[in-house]
């Protein structure tokens, strides 16, 4: 069971699900990337729940949640976004875990709201300058059809991100690009990639090796967008983190290899504890 209601975040209404609401001592906040939502997370979520809340948020600009300019919807915005989050469920400090976008917030948080985080841990993330993707930058100038920022790319980024094409089911599918399949949706799109620049990262690295929660970063070993080397120099900059791959899994490891993600993040959480 959870609830799934929208909150206030300052000006924008952020869809939340929350799993397991009645431990809130020890909460577990899962942050997606783009072009994704929350439902990135729903096949990992049933191990973590047992044991712990989970609050799993559509990014504003994302899912459910409101759009907004690109301005708007950047990484340190939606920081402060999840922030008012926390606020909203009394939650005064939480683990986070990231993938892609997710990762470069969560990493945003740890350094400037170190009170409000217990742990983190980052999943295929953006860090450094890794970032944007050269297929995120493509929907700012489509010059093909192939670039068209709408349903059918969130498709085939999502085809070419996993290493196991028959664990991104017909309904998965649908539930990434339904958010964005509307008249409006391309330009919304478009959006999320305006907000996106690379220096939103880069400005953290001097900050990076003075993180004191315990840090996890788990990386597809096959992930074309964002390779391992990443996660492996993120693991050399914090200190006392643990780096591990996750065997036969690309960019989209929740999907890729579910319980093995599961298990990797419950073994973090339990380390913390």
């Amino acid at each position: 069971m959870h609830h799934e209601k929208k909150i206030n975040v300052g000006n924008y209404e952020m869809n939340t699900r929350f799993f397991n609401p009645g431990n809130c001592s020890e909460v577990v906040v899962l942050i997606h990337g783009i072009p994704t939502n929350s439902h990135l997370w729903d096949r990992v979520i049933p191990y973590l729940e047992k044991n712990y809340a989970v609050l799993a948020i559509d990014l504003v600009g994302y899912g459910k949640s409101d759009r907004g300019p690109y301005y708007d919807l950047t990484l340190p915005k939606q920081a402060e976004y999840i922030v008012h989050a926390l606020d909203q469920f009394n939650i005064p400090a939480a683990h986070f875990a990231g993938h892609d976008l997710g990762g470069g917030i969560v990493q945003i948080l740890a350094v400037t709201q170190p009170n409000r985080v217990k742990s983190i841990a980052i999943v295929d993330g953006v860090c450094f300058s890794n970032w944007p993707l050269p297929k995120v930058v493509s929907m700012l100038y489509p010059v093909a059809d192939e670039f068209i920022p709408n349903p059918l790319f969130i498709e085939r980024m999502l085809r070419e991100g996993v290493y196991f094409p028959n664990m991104l089911t017909p309904e998965l599918i649908n539930v990434f690009k339904e958010p964005f399949d509307s008249p409006n949706g391309p330009a919304e799109l478009q959006q999320a990639a305006l907000a996106l620049d690379h220096r939103q990262t880069e400005n953290l690295v001097p900050y990076l090796p003075h993180i004191k929660c315990p840090a996890t970063f788990l990386w597809g070993q096959h992930d074309r967008y964002l390779v391992p080397y990443w996660g492996k120099l993120l693991h050399e900059t914090v200190p006392h983190s643990t780096f591990k791959l996750i065997p036969d899994a690309s960019h989209y490891s929740m999907i890729d290899q579910p319980s093995i993600v599961a298990e990797e993040l419950l073994k973090h959480l339990a380390y913390v504890q």
